[in-house]
């Protein structure tokens, strides 16, 4: 468990007013109506009570029956209309302008979350952090809104009715404030007990909503089924449950203290001590019939108002930590930086003593931990992923890399990508060190298909295109599906490249099979011309035969082009010019089919082991 957070006051105000900013700047309509309901509402929470003592006052006073009509007709006018704005911003122009806001602070953490290094989500807590501020974002901006907006209409009740008791005897006031500090302090320890209670519960939401979602989607359908998965699932239910009661009850004895003892007990012998005192002044003759139940009524009021007003100044701390760490978010800056350098056509990659680790920091908040390590999917336990690693791709070259799982290929593959930066040594572009050139940029070069490549829930031709299809894409869809092999499933296909994947979205979708959909994948890098292209596992789902035929595609359309392919298949590699052998990081063995052949070594083992496999089958 974490040290209870400290805030300073400026800092508190700091993240309200930053919050407060972003809001007036995404949504100023909303900003401005809230202030504005505010007021409104600070008249009329005060009005009653200013009714009520003017009009007991004019009647016990023997004032006419015009004049208490003129009082009654000033307030309904007052309330129709205060009412009216009252609705129509709650029911019409309210919910308009959340959507609007979520909206915009969405498509900011969108924007952040696309530029974080990759190295952040192998860190438990900095993801947690990300988690938490992609869920907290909107919904704190809205309560940091809502409660400036009732904060407005507590001050302005307050001083209104705090005037009515001022008159009637300033001891009453005296006592009320002093009631009020005692509310503080309980409000403040209050946030504090509930933001402790919060962040210990965040990383067992973070479980709860993972089996939620394992029990919901289709892909673990199948599994659940067939094995007894289900029980170890309902195993880690039953104990993140335990332990979220084990946490209520720990926090819940906190709030009962706080709240049920010490801050009810306070305000009920406030307020009814005050009522006894006003019962003697009224014994005494100097307090009025009139002005007793008008004053009991505003008494009750100023209470209210005041603890809520201080709950609500006391609510800004709470925000403030919840803010913070939204704020450490939108600030974070990837490691990975922008070069200068323009990116000139393709004509070598190399690597020159290239190293890399899974240990490191992804942000000076978020020491990363050895024992909280989550090796990538592909990895292994290996956190040495690659070590000094020398090879080289020249334009036109058709490269294989080689190696069981765990060697490091994946890794070698996201470091050509540049989605990691080695830990030592540097990889050149064209002679030159590729943090020299912008990443997207340099990405462009390259089209890559992962292992675990994502269909997307839209359509055939958005889903090659990776991105927006317009009418004059068709042939390059078309000629893109055509060279992965998915021509005669597109034929059976009613809507063609129009058809929506999966049916999550739409009744007319169709589900593909693991090889249709990687061959939808595979696509995607004949859609463009990139000087390079990677196939990460390319044919895993695929026969014998349609991955001959995705080689020769392959072959016949990168023909110019730089191709890496990696593979623990090796009738794949057969094709390569070069291959590169790699085993538990280290690469072992560089040359071509028949050269690795006769070195008679770890891919001649692993050649002729997949051969007699294939030759049984």
């Amino acid at each position: 468990m974490n040290k209870k957070p400290k805030q300073k006051i400026t800092s508190i105000f700091r993240n309200n007013f930053i919050m407060l900013r972003k809001i007036a700047v995404y949504t100023p309509e909303y900003f401005l109506l809230m202030i504005a309901e505010g007021i409104i509402w600070g008249f009329i929470n005060s009005a009653v009570a200013v009714f009520n003592y003017n009009l007991l006052d004019a009647v016990d006073g023997g004032a006419d029956f015009i004049y208490a009509v003129k009082i009654i007709a000033i307030m309904a006018v007052f309330y129709i209309l205060a009412y009216a704005f009252d609705k129509w911003y709650w029911i019409i122009k309210n919910p308009l302008m959340r959507e609007k806001l979520h909206l915009k602070m969405y498509k900011e953490l969108f924007v952040k979350a696309r530029s974080l290094d990759l190295s952040c989500f192998d860190d438990p807590e900095f993801y947690n952090d990300f988690v938490w501020a992609m869920n907290e974002s909107d919904t704190r901006a809205i309560e940091v809104l809502e409660d400036t907006g009732k904060l407005i209409n507590r001050v302005v009740a307050s001083f209104t009715l705090f005037g009515i008791l001022l008159t009637v005897d300033p001891i009453i006031a005296a006592i009320l404030l002093a009631s009020s500090c005692i509310t503080i302090a309980c409000n403040f320890w209050g946030n504090k007990i509930n933001f402790e209670h919060s962040k210990a519960n965040n990383p067992l939401f973070r479980k709860k909503n993972y089996i939620n979602r394992v029990y919901h989607l289709a892909d673990y359908a199948k599994e659940l089924r067939i094995n007894h998965a289900d029980e170890l699932l309902m195993k880690q239910y039953d104990d993140n449950t335990e332990e979220f009661i084990s946490y209520d009850k720990k926090y819940g004895k906190k709030y009962f203290m706080l709240y049920g003892v010490v801050w009810n007990m306070m305000g009920d012998v406030t307020f009814f001590a005050l009522i006894l005192y006003m019962i003697s002044m009224l014994d005494k003759g100097t307090l009025t019939v009139g002005g007793f139940a008008a004053s009991t009524a505003v008494v009750w009021n100023v209470r209210w108002m005041l603890t809520d007003m201080i709950e609500r100044i006391t609510k800004y701390a709470k925000h403030s930590l919840y803010i913070e760490k939204y704020n450490e978010f939108v600030r974070f800056e990837a490691k990975i930086k922008d070069g200068i350098r323009e990116i000139p056509d393709f004509e070598s990659l190399e690597f020159k003593n290239v190293s890399f680790s899974y240990k490191f920091d992804s942000h000076p908040k978020y020491q990363f931990h050895e024992k909280d390590y989550v090796p990538p999917k592909g990895e292994g336990d290996n956190k040495d992923a690659l070590k000094n690693i020398n090879l080289s791709i020249r334009a036109g070259d058709k490269i294989a890399i080689v190696g069981y799982n765990g060697a490091g290929k994946t890794t070698l593959i996201k470091l050509i990508m540049r989605l990691y930066d080695p830990t030592e040594g540097e990889i050149l572009y064209n002679g030159v060190n590729i943090k020299e050139y912008e990443p997207e940029a340099y990405r462009q070069k390259i089209g890559t298909v992962f292992q675990d490549f994502k269909i997307f829930a839209t359509s055939i031709a958005e889903n090659v295109m990776n991105g927006t299809y317009n009418d004059k894409d068709e042939k390059t869809v078309l000629d893109a599906l055509e060279a992965s092999d998915f021509t005669d499933k597109l034929k059976t296909l009613d809507e063609g490249i129009h058809t929506h994947l999966t049916r999550e979205f739409n009744d007319k979708g169709t589900n593909l099979s693991g090889g249709e959909a990687q061959k939808i994948a595979i696509s995607r890098v004949f859609a463009k011309d990139y000087p390079i292209v990677i196939m990460d596992e390319p044919s895993s789902a695929l026969d014998p035969m349609a991955e001959y035929n995705l080689n020769q595609a392959i072959l016949h359309n990168t023909e110019g082009k730089t191709v890496i392919f990696i593979s623990h298949r090796l009738s794949t590699t057969r094709i390569a010019d070069k291959i590169y052998m790699f085993d538990t990081g280290c690469l072992i063995e560089e040359g071509s089919h028949a050269e690795l052949l006769k070195m008679n070594g770890k891919y001649a083992e692993m050649f002729s082991l997949q051969s007699k496999k294939y030759q049984a089958s």
